[in-house]
């Protein structure tokens, strides 16, 4: 069975200074590994996002599937895709990953960062996936803009929400 990990700073991320914007594109991404009748792990370390997944990913054993909190369009269908690929991944626009499945878990290396897509393609011989639900993060303003027609309904209440204020 396939362990479904999602790394989330608690507060959210820092450079949309949002922490409830973050936390309803958390409940997207979650809600998408829910459909597949699956448990999603929401992990969150005093380090970075390598550290905590890695320290996550130490007790557990088999296939993973780590999911970024920042892909509010996600769906439940490209979560399986990218799973039944693997070893792939989904990179983002700047060339970080936004979405990785491994065929084991002690397969991971902690390779986050800028330009990492490239390094987890190469480490792992991983395919590169392109989902669009898995590749259009939300990192600024300008990003939620672009994907705002296309959110799942947690950040489209939201936003919604923020519209009426």
């Amino acid at each position: 069975m396939t362990t479904y990990l999602i790394p989330y700073r608690i507060g959210g991320k820092t450079r949309l200074g949002d922490p409830e914007l973050a936390l309803a594109m958390l409940s997207d991404v979650t809600d998408a590994v829910n459909e597949l009748a699956e448990e999603a792990l929401v992990v969150d370390g005093p380090g970075g996002q390598g550290e905590a997944v890695a320290d996550t990913l130490a007790v557990h054993r088999g296939p993973v599937t780590i999911l970024n909190a920042d892909l509010p369009c996600v769906t439940s269908a490209e979560i399986q895709e990218l799973t039944a690929a693997a070893p792939a991944l989904v990179a983002a626009r700047d060339g970080t990953t936004n979405a990785l499945a491994l065929r084991d878990v002690g397969d991971f290396k902690p390779l986050y960062g800028p330009g990492s897509a490239a390094r987890f393609a190469e480490h792992l011989g991983a395919v590169s996936l392109d989902l669009s639900g898995l590749r259009e993060d939300v990192d600024t303003w300008d990003d939620v803009e672009r994907v705002r027609e296309r959110v799942g309904k947690h950040t489209h209440r939201y936003l919604s929400q923020l519209a009426r204020a």
